[in-house]
């Protein structure tokens, strides 16, 4: 595994969310990007707010400094 930012495609129903700049542990045979559980919870927030949003297609990018304001 090697540091680093991934992006990282999110499809529920017929909606899509692309999270761009996550920090990940990334595989380095298979590119799989694996998040810490602190990470994932942002990712989580941010797939909220995107959803909400009403969008079909979605593109954000991962800010650490603005998800602990939220």
């Amino acid at each position: 595994l090697q540091s680093g930012l991934a992006t990282i495609p999110f499809v529920v129903g017929s909606r899509v969310v692309i999270v761009k700049d996550v920090p990940a542990e990334i595989c380095t045979q298979c590119d799989e990007p694996i998040m810490k559980s602190n990470v994932a919870a942002g990712v989580d927030r941010l797939l909220k707010h995107a959803f909400q949003s009403g969008f079909e297609v979605s593109i954000v990018t991962f800010n650490e400094p603005a998800l602990a304001l939220a």
